[in-house]
Parts: structure tokens; sequence; C-alpha cells
């Protein structure tokens, strides 16, 4: 993805109608459960590196990964557990894409306020009072850019990895045609 990695991908599955988190903790110990802070479950991974969130509502919330193998992975994981103990879930369920982060570094000072200005374009916000990036809302994908004068680019919101890298790439085409790259 031409100098693109991704930070992070969030994505969730409804595994069952309901589940009773109280019982799914006693029947598997290793679950993160503090329930005065929050009323799901945690299953924490090493390998792949992510945290899979159990809902009372049988949604679950797989964030921390890279790639969609390893939300694949994880949820399947957290589902064979659960099916183990005696406790039906669909084991293979549904995943739906919330949110794609990725970045770039294209390694150059960045002027945010020369930026901010000649894009002159309603969905570009620039208070570096209030947040040290440009944001840049792309409507049209649902995305959104934010860039930093160290010349990190950041994109968030999209639901592909093909979104995801087509805003950073176009963030990149705009900055060009400024002569900036």
């Amino acid at each position: 993805m031409n100098g693109i990695i991704i930070e992070n991908i969030v994505a969730n599955a409804q595994i069952s109608e309901d589940i009773n988190i109280q019982d799914l903790v006693e029947k598997i110990p290793e679950l993160i459960y503090n329930p005065d802070d929050f009323k799901g479950a945690t299953f924490k991974l090493d390998y792949p590196k992510t945290a899979v969130l159990i809902l009372p509502s049988g949604k679950v919330i797989c964030t921390g990964a890279t790639k969609m193998e390893d939300i694949e992975q994880s949820i399947r994981r957290l589902t064979e557990k659960i099916a183990n103990v005696g406790i039906n879930v669909d084991t293979n369920p549904s995943i739906e894409t919330q949110n794609i982060v990725a970045s770039t570094d294209i390694k150059k000072e960045l002027d945010l306020s020369f930026i901010s200005k000649n894009l002159l374009l309603k969905n570009v916000n620039y208070e570096p009072d209030q947040f040290p990036g440009l944001i840049y809302n792309m409507d049209d994908i649902g995305v959104i850019v934010l860039v930093f004068s160290s010349g990190k680019i950041i994109s968030t919101g999209a639901k592909s990895m093909e979104d995801a890298s087509k805003a950073i790439e176009m963030m990149k085409e705009k900055l060009s045609s400024f002569g900036i790259l």
C-alpha cells in the first residue's frame, strides 16, 4: 500500500442473541470482567495482539488488529472457546469492519496554515489552539484525514483497506498539487 501502514482495525460480529456475561466469566476464567467499569467481558490475545469485547447483547467487538485475518482468527478463537464450555454461539459469524486507521509519513515538515488556506474546502478544520493537526473530512468516502506538521498523515473511519489507502493517497495528491511533495 505504498508506504501506508494499517495501525488498527475495529470490527464486530453478532455471535448470539444474548450472553450471560457472569456465567461466561465463571466458565472461562481468563476473561477480564469488572462490572463496575464495563458490563461486558474482555478476551485478550497475545497473538494476534488483539482484544475482543463481549457484550451482553451477544455482540463482540475486536480491536487492535492490523490485518483482517487477525480479526477473524481472534473472533474464531473466542467463539470456539465459548462453544467448548457449552454455551451456544455462532462459531462462524459474519464480521463487519467498523473502522480502519492507517498512516503514512511523508518525512517532510508541513506548514498547516498554508495548507488549510489553500485547500479551500469546507471540510477542512485547522485550529492549532484546539488540536495540533489539520482535519480533513472526506465525506464522499466517509473518512477523516489528519495531517500533522511533522509530515504524518492518518486516515480514520474507513470501512475498507481501499478507502483507508485512497484517503491518504488523495491527501498526498492535494499536497503535491501545492508543490509540497
